[in-house]
């Protein structure tokens, strides 16, 4: 039994897995009547309940959209200044689906970098299992409860899904707690702690003696100078193009994003990967690793943008205390409603 528990970890992402592709092509909602009756016949109360009703997944939502922009964007429709804000409202719509599609897609690969790291006892796995299954717990339950509803509507798919489910649940919860509650030290890629130095990452570390004091003065120009032709030659144009470029903008971001992961991929395998395991081992733990730098920068840049904010509105905050205090007290300011 201790056996098929330390197998878990493994195997539950596998379900997550499954459960995130489903959403892709399939979601639900919940209908509400459209009138209110007063009568009090049976038929007329079952009409009055909220119903789940079973609709396209994101995917499909995303073609859809894309289709009926299409159908706006027709030469043989007439010029009219409430289409072009049709147009707008559902470029926006379908610029979310898209988000959406991306971070189902980044949830999907989580479970498989969980999984990877676990297996391969990567010394991160417990940082990669911290976010995906509370996420995952909390994302469950609607899901649950949507296959309850539709098995009181008498729906029969909904019966195997909701054993799915709740299954994928249980074995969700005794994966963290085995993970946890797990002493065994994970040593596995410790060298990828250190891909961040300037010699592991391949460069020579830079010089630090001390110049002259035309040094500095010489960087600095160098600097505005270099920003001046980015700005010019690369922030502009790219600008433009996904002003007036949207989609082809999108497409050619991600694949620099791609290429640009390729590359940190191939280097953290170089920098940690081990010569025990097989090369398609090391490939995985290196893109497990980068999800996890993804992750790890993502938060504390929230965190951060956070505290700023917090601090930002306390200064604030208080400095219109004080300019409250002068205005009543001292009688300095004869205005202040205009600050």
């Amino acid at each position: 039994m201790t056996k098929f528990k330390q197998k878990l970890p493994i195997l539950s992402p596998l379900f997550i897995a499954l459960v995130v592709l489903h959403s892709l092509f399939v979601d639900y909602t919940v209908q509400f009547p459209d009138f209110v009756t007063t009568e009090n016949s049976e038929s007329s109360i079952e009409t009055m309940k909220p119903q789940v009703i079973t609709e396209n997944g994101v995917i499909g939502r995303i073609s859809y959209l894309e289709s009926f922009l299409v159908e706006l964007e027709s030469k043989e429709l007439p010029i009219d200044t409430e289409m072009e804000e049709t147009k707008d409202s559902v470029k926006r719509v379908l610029i979310g689906q898209k988000l959406l599609l991306g971070l189902l897609v980044f949830y999907l690969f989580l479970t498989f970098s969980t999984a990877v790291t676990y297996s391969l006892r990567a010394w991160f796995h417990k940082s990669m299992a911290h976010v995906l299954y509370p996420v995952s717990l909390i994302v469950l339950l609607p899901k649950i409860f949507f296959q309850l509803n539709l098995m009181v509507q008498k729906d029969t798919l909904s019966y195997f899904y909701f054993v799915f489910l709740v299954l994928t649940y249980i074995t969700m919860i005794i994966s963290y707690r085995t993970i946890i509650k797990d002493k065994e030290p994970f040593e596995g890629f410790q060298s990828l702690q250190f891909s961040s130095s300037l010699e592991e990452e391949g460069r020579s570390p830079s010089n630090t003696k001390t110049g002259t004091y035309l040094a500095p003065v010489f960087h600095i120009l160098v600097i505005i100078l270099i920003g001046i032709l980015i700005g010019n030659l690369v922030y502009i144009p790219l600008f433009l193009l996904q002003k007036h470029y949207v989609s082809e903008f999108s497409y050619f971001i991600f694949f620099l994003i791609g290429l640009l992961s390729v590359f940190y991929i191939f280097n953290y395998k170089k920098v940690g990967g081990e010569s025990k395991n097989a090369n398609w081992q090391n490939l995985a733990v290196s893109f497990a690793y980068l999800q996890y730098r993804f992750l790890r920068n993502g938060f504390l840049s929230i965190f951060s943008t956070i505290l700023i904010i917090l601090f930002v509105t306390f200064l604030f905050s208080l400095l219109l205390f004080n300019i409250d205090v002068i205005q009543n007290n001292l009688g300095l300011f004869g205005k202040t409603t205009e600050f």
